[in-house]
């Protein structure tokens, strides 16, 4: 906890001093500009997370862009904040990756409530 930690598509990952643990259960859209290419807008990814909390599971929309449609970049779960970071490979014209080859970033924190 503390620093982002990584987490492959449709992996599962658990943190033993907390009673948490997430899923990379989707990626619903990544329409970030080729890195290779210029582009008229940034872009974004938006993907799926589930995230249990004392053994209650939710799924959570995360995204890169969270002003353009209100899809937030970070939630808070009793008593905790989930911050996307990072979703690689980033996007390039040259290269083709599958949902397989996906990973994200997530900053989980303490919060006090």
């Amino acid at each position: 906890m503390n620093q982002p930690v990584g987490i492959a598509y449709h992996e599962t990952i658990t943190f033993c001093e907390v009673p948490i643990s997430i899923t990379f259960s989707k990626i619903l859209e990544d329409s970030r500009c080729p890195e290779n290419v210029v582009c008229i807008w940034q872009g974004l990814a938006e993907l799926e997370v589930l995230i249990e909390v004392d053994g209650k599971e939710e799924a959570y929309l995360l995204s890169t862009y969270p002003s353009f449609r209100n899809i937030p970049s970070e939630v808070q779960v009793d008593g905790y904040r989930f911050s996307l970071k990072n979703v690689s490979p980033y996007p390039n014209t040259t290269k083709s990756y599958q949902e397989k080859d996906y990973n994200i970033q997530l900053l989980v924190e303490k919060v006090n409530e």
